[in-house]
């Protein structure tokens, strides 16, 4: 029997900080994780309104979860920030993805123009990886997409009935 990594089971750890963004919030974190033996996987951040959200997944040796989640509150208590993790046992790690962006910019950006194209997103079996600002003077949205064929995409995006017709444009990522 083959102990393919694909196969074997994986520690992992998913922290998600929060708080009044300030500078060093990711130096911190990470300075906190460097003593330790991890592997990061996958990060996310973004801030809204100077509101930090950081989320980090990564691979660890189980007998240091405890250590690192002292760290992890020490780094908490001295900076301000909350901080909540998640350990566990997967079956394996998160493949890499393809993705497709689906750019959509209105003058007014009201919720049921985004609604419609959740639902023609939900509607492809595909799933939204994330959301983010790209425009300051009109509100643009880019979604990142997986699990949808880009053909297929620009087509159900095409579909879409709108009331006031934002502008949507479709591309691999």
């Amino acid at each position: 029997m083959s102990n393919s990594p694909e196969k074997s089971p994986v520690f992992t750890g998913l922290i998600l900080l929060t708080g009044q963004d300030a500078p060093g919030a990711a130096r911190g974190l990470f300075t906190s994780l460097s003593e330790f033996v991890v592997q990061i996987i996958d990060i996310e951040q973004i801030v809204i309104n100077d509101r930090l959200i950081l989320t980090v997944l990564l691979t660890l040796n189980p007998a240091h979860q405890g250590a690192i989640e002292t760290d992890l509150s020490l780094f908490a208590d001295s900076s301000g920030f909350d901080i909540a993790t998640i350990f566990g046992e997967q079956s394996r790690l998160p493949a890499l993805k393809e993705y497709i962006g689906i750019e959509v910019t209105s003058e007014k950006m009201h919720p049921m123009v985004l609604m419609t194209v959740a639902q023609g997103i939900e509607d492809l079996k595909a799933e939204i990886e994330s959301i983010t600002r790209t425009n300051q003077e009109k509100t643009s949205l880019l979604f990142k997409v997986s699990g949808a064929d880009l053909q297929a995409t620009l087509k159900a995006m095409n579909e879409l009935q709108f009331e006031n017709t934002p502008d949507i444009k479709v591309f691999s990522l």
